[in-house]
């Protein structure tokens, strides 16, 4: 573990590296070890209780929560998003399912279609920040992109196929998507530190993405 700690240092080190590597084994810790800042402007070190925006990792969460839908009936993997949505979102095509976009499959049109962007940190989204503090709010964003493939005709990593699946979860289940995590996925996991805040209510220990290129600090996605 000694070597393991050092090879650790070194790369980070060499990289940069911000954040946490925890090493685990039969259910213990066995190496747990914080690096770099939570807040550059400050000067605050990373611990290793230290809470890291999750990004596109939250999709598994997305997925977990329509899954347990699906397994107890609510949902099925063939319902269309088109029975959940009725008339918003007219250019999802009516064939589209549930699968399809858990799949990557839906050929919807993504508002962040990153093949699309040369630069992905310079991507901004349509509608400001501060009026997307709800699912439903996130219409705004996802309408007006036309459909760019037929359903299941191939794999193409899509963003906007996630939040879809979030509307349909909450209208499907009557609960907000965030509680819906909650109940189904966070909770039940034990994940007591994990959850969906407005990056201006964050909590004390959250971590403030930074650039070490640009110099410039970015707002975290909550």
């Amino acid at each position: 573990m000694h070597a393991l700690e050092a090879a650790l240092d070194a790369e980070a080190e060499r990289t940069a590296f911000s954040g946490v590597v925890r090493v685990d084994r039969r259910g213990a810790a066995e190496l747990a070890k914080a690096y770099g800042l939570a807040d550059r402007a400050h000067g605050i070190p990373n611990t290793v209780d230290t809470r890291f925006m999750l990004a596109s990792v939250a999709k598994g969460f997305t997925a977990l929560a329509v899954m347990s839908l699906v397994a107890d009936g609510t949902l099925l993997l063939s319902t269309t998003a088109r029975s959940v949505l009725g008339g918003d979102l007219p250019l999802i095509a009516d064939d589209v399912t549930v699968e399809h976009l858990l799949a990557h499959r839906s050929g919807i049109g993504d508002y962040l279609g990153e093949e699309r962007i040369d630069d992905i940190n310079s991507y901004t989204v349509s509608v400001p920040a501060h009026r997307l503090d709800s699912t439903e709010r996130y219409l705004e964003v996802l309408d007006g992109f036309p459909t760019v493939s037929r359903a299941d005709e191939r794999f193409s990593y899509n963003n906007a196929g996630y939040v879809v699946l979030a509307l349909i979860a909450e209208r499907a289940s009557g609960v907000g998507y965030h509680e819906l995590v909650r109940r189904r996925v966070t909770e039940p996991a034990g994940l007591t530190d994990t959850g969906f805040w407005r990056t201006d209510e964050l909590p004390g220990d959250h971590a403030i993405a930074f650039s070490h290129s640009a110099g410039v600090q970015l707002l975290p996605r909550s």
